[in-house]
């Protein structure tokens, strides 16, 4: 007795010998665990995870732990990679090793983290001094982040030297085995350990946690009958806890189903190693039952235990209606692959709550039927279908049937139905490759997917190319499936007008192409009624084109109402939202619209403009109009457009046109800065002279024929000066109707009235504002405004100011060219920039012409103050 006791205590130490559990929630790893090596580049960081530290240079770092595991042991932990592994950017596990320092010389084996390339792969190696032997090389993968690498590591060795590594996906927990080996080259270890080689920009990037070593597991545990679940009237389907011995497992006394006292008839396999089918010879009714099993082994010889029992109460089966299982993805051209197989597929997804029986179905396109045998879909479960070939290719994706006789599938185009036992259609799609909705992706290597199997819209409108990096979604939701059933109504957006019979209306949303191509769903005011043809536009249905019968009038503006339109989901269109004005200006005639500005020579940063006028009473559309120039034969040259899209110009008003808008901006005054129009390219015009030619397709409109000397003769410089248009009841040509704009105003007046403009309705006249001003800076009349208007243009001026003694104090404008009409401001101030004393001043405001006209006028004013 006392030699058996020593034996199970020794026995139990040298099992526990070496197993250890970290996971840092202690905050250190420093104690229970102690680990050495490299620790200053090492910390625990606040998810309570070992992390490498950020470093300024290229290095190799380690971490080692006492261990001596090494035969019937298995290692588990978590690695996180933050950035792209490569073959100067990897870790290192050591499960065995010899030597403590495991950048050098040692015995031992590791798991190695990261290679070059996109792909990576986790590969256990033996180390032998500092010769390296793969002895696992895992498949490689590719994540779906770049730069991130996170997985679980389970690894196991047995007394004999079986080895097996495994991994898990990304938020996962499902491990899947990347490569087994058999290896006994080192069967002792005295350390376990971490190996990071890093260039400084990853130095930061190593995480590691939940590490744990322990003894490998023996398997005494019994199986356990988990549950039962009945497919059809006669099939049972048992679920173990565990793989099971084949032979127990499919002997029919060991079954025995209570409700009927009955054992089946016969026992099925499956893919899985713990799942089982009892064929029973009585069909099932509704109730509860309940399922003994006895006499079963698993792969370890353990049996399972007595009055091991599952039970359920059982529904009888439901007989499906149009829509519930519906066509959900097309794989018709597989090549070139993308990470699918390379066989086509289609996809049956069960959108209802209840298992359907598929006994009698028919599958079929236009030339080949597949009818299905005793073939369950479960709830909101998905089925591939594919041909007999082809089923080990997508077992892994999902429950699979394969057909015998398999209806191929036409890459551009084919019909595909779905029909019960009772002959009833419960789905058809007819499909084209216009579907794809993409050029690409249309070539190959990509499936159609179902948008929505409860969208009121159907075809083109509900599939869609599928949008995973693989090509398709067999097994799974599909990557293009969006609820169409929202609260959110469609609204009309815009009308835009393509020519006086077509019009293209956009919606803020998908609409159902039956009712938007209904086009009693239109109306169109002033006599025109509704369209002959509506036409919704591929492929995102938010817009139609409608044709008319009757053309739409220029210049007279038209009401667009849309009615009973829905989208996808039956939302009819929002009654708020649901009309547009429809305007097509008339077409400008001769002088209609005049030409009123021009700046051919401009200054340094700037650019030319040419401004017009609308002469008229009615709106054009400036898209209609083309800016030119006259060649030296006297041909029209450097036609352009002046507008891509409709821009309306209202009646008597002034429009800018140039090549750059801000470069105008910037240099001049703009009273109406939204009267500019930048055009997609600009004629040339000559500084000297040229000819500043307006027309539409009808013919010239305006004609300016333009030469340096219409400039004011005492201008030194025409860099930066406009000539501006006195008269628009003259001629355009007419002498003397263009000048230099007033150097007042700073040369121009973009967008507005031009400062020579004539006005015969005025007088000759200059005026104060107010006859006393304060400059104290109270923001009260701190200056005087001098007005002035003038009924003929050319006008050039000097303002100057005298105190009451006749004496000159400020000359506030000299021999300066002035607009027709406008104001100067006088601060206060004289010359010498000092403020005036108080009293009364005189303005003297002379103007004269280059012809030797001259005029004088005078007025008094109060300079005031505080006492």
């Amino acid at each position: 007795m006392r030699k058996t006791l020593l034996f199970l205590i020794l026995l139990s130490v040298k099992l526990t010998f070496g197993q250890f559990r970290d996971d840092f929630s202690d905050g250190n790893f420093n104690l229970h665990p102690s680990w050495t090596g490299t620790t200053s580049q090492f910390n625990i960081n606040s998810s309570g995870q070992l992390q490498s530290l950020l470093s300024s240079v290229n290095q190799t770092i380690s971490l080692s732990t006492a261990s001596h595991l090494a035969l019937n042991a298995k290692w588990e932990f978590m690695v996180q990679l933050k950035f792209d592994p490569s073959s100067t950017n990897f870790t290192r596990i050591y499960l065995l090793s010899d030597q403590q320092d495991l950048t050098k010389s040692l015995n031992g084996y590791f798991i190695q983290i990261g290679e070059s390339g996109n792909t990576d792969s986790y590969d256990l190696y033996r180390q032998t001094g500092t010769k390296l032997s793969k002895i696992i090389d895992g498949p490689a993968k590719v994540r779906q982040n770049t730069n991130n690498l996170s997985t679980k590591l389970r690894i196991t060795r047995d007394e004999l030297g079986h080895w097996e590594l495994y991994s898990t996906a990304e938020e996962s927990n499902s491990y899947n085995l990347e490569g087994s080996a058999i290896d006994l080259t080192f069967t002792t270890t005295n350390w376990f350990g971490l190996y990071c080689k890093y260039t400084a920009t990853r130095s930061a990037g190593f995480i590691f946690d939940d590490f744990k070593i322990e003894a490998l597991n023996l398997d005494t545990t019994a199986p356990q009958l988990l549950s039962i679940n009945l497919l059809d009237e006669h099939t049972m389907e048992t679920t173990f806890s565990e793989a099971l011995e084949t032979s127990s497992a499919l002997t029919t006394d060991n079954y025995l189903l209570s409700a009927q006292n009955e054992h089946p008839v016969s026992v099925i396999t499956t893919s899985k190693p713990n799942v089982y089918l009892l064929r029973f010879a009585s069909m099932f009714k509704s109730g509860n039952y309940t399922l003994t099993a006895i006499n079963i082994k698993d792969l370890k010889a353990n049996s399972i235990g007595i009055d091991n029992t599952a039970s359920l109460f059982y529904i009888e089966p439901y007989r499906a209606l149009k829509g519930d299982i519906v066509i959900n993805e097309i794989y018709a051209d597989p090549s070139p692959s993308l990470g699918l197989p390379a066989g086509e597929f289609v996809e049956l997804w069960n959108t209802t709550d209840r298992y359907i029986l598929l006994n009698g179905w028919k599958y079929a396109d236009l030339t080949t039927t597949y009818t299905f045998a005793t073939d369950t879909i479960k709830p909101n479960a998905y089925l591939i279908l594919c041909a007999n070939a082809d089923v080990a290719l997508f077992k892994p994706f999902g429950k699979t049937i394969g057909l015998q006789s398999w209806p191929s599938l036409n890459n551009d185009k084919d019909k595909l139905s779905l029909v019960n036992a009772q002959n009833v259609l419960i789905n058809e799609v007819t499909y084209s490759d216009s579907w794809y909705k993409d050029v690409i992706k249309k070539q190959g290597g990509y499936s159609l997917e179902l948008i929505d199997p409860k969208n009121k819209c159907t075809g083109i409108q509900n599939w869609q190319a599928s949008k995973q990096g693989i090509g398709g979604t067999p097994g799974q939701k599909n990557s293009v499936y969006q609820l169409q059933l929202s609260a959110e109504v469609p609204a009309l957006l815009t009308a835009t007008i393509i020519d006086s019979l077509t019009i293209r209306i956009d919606f803020s949303k998908y609409i159902d192409s039956t009712s938007a191509s209904l086009t009693a769903n239109y109306k169109i005011n002033n006599g025109i009624g509704q369209p002959f043809k509506a036409l919704p536009q591929l492929p995102e249905f938010t817009s139609v084109l409608l044709q008319l019968s009757i053309p739409l009038r220029r210049g007279v503006s038209h009401l667009l109402t849309v009615n009973n339109l829905t989208d996808c989901a039956g939302n009819l269109i929002n009654p708020l939202l649901c009309t547009a004005t429809l305007f097509m200006a008339k077409e400008a005639g001769k002088n209609d619209i005049l030409i009123s500005e021009i700046l051919v020579n401009p200054r340094p940063g700037g650019v030319d403009f040419v401004e017009i006028y609308n002469n008229t009473d009615h709106i054009f559309d400036l898209a209609t109009l083309q800016l030119a120039n006259i060649s030296a034969d006297g041909s029209l040259s450097g036609v352009r457009k002046v507008s891509t899209v409709s821009t309306y110009i209202p009646a008597q008003t002034f429009w800018v046109l140039t090549s750059n808008i801000e470069a105008v901006k910037q240099q001049y005054t703009t009273e109406n800065p939204n009267n500019f129009t930048k055009m997609p390219a600009f004629p040339a015009y000559n500084n000297d002279k040229g000819t500043v030619v307006l027309l539409n397709e009808n013919g010239i409109i305006d004609r300016f024929d333009y030469h340096e000397k219409m400039h004011l003769p005492l201008l030194q410089n025409f860099d930066g000066v406009s000539l501006e248009r006195i008269s628009f009841l003259k001629e355009t040509n007419e002498p003397g109707n263009f000048k230099s704009a007033a150097q007042a105003i700073g040369f121009a007046t973009p967008g507005y009235r031009n400062s020579q403009q004539e006005n015969e309705t005025l007088k000759n006249e200059v005026w104060l504002s107010h006859k006393m001003f304060s400059p104290d800076g109270d923001g009260f009349e701190d200056g005087l405004q001098i007005d002035y208007h003038f009924i003929k243009s050319g006008n050039l001026a000097n303002i100057y100011i005298y105190n009451e003694n006749g004496i000159l104090v400020r000359r506030l404008l000299k021999n300066n060219s002035i607009a027709n009409q406008g104001h100067f401001t006088w601060d206060g101030l004289n010359d010498a920039g000092r403020l005036n004393k108080i009293g009364i001043y005189v303005i003297k405001f002379d103007t004269f012409t280059l012809n030797g006209k001259t005029k004088s006028y005078k007025q008094a004013c109060v300079l005031a103050g505080k006492l």
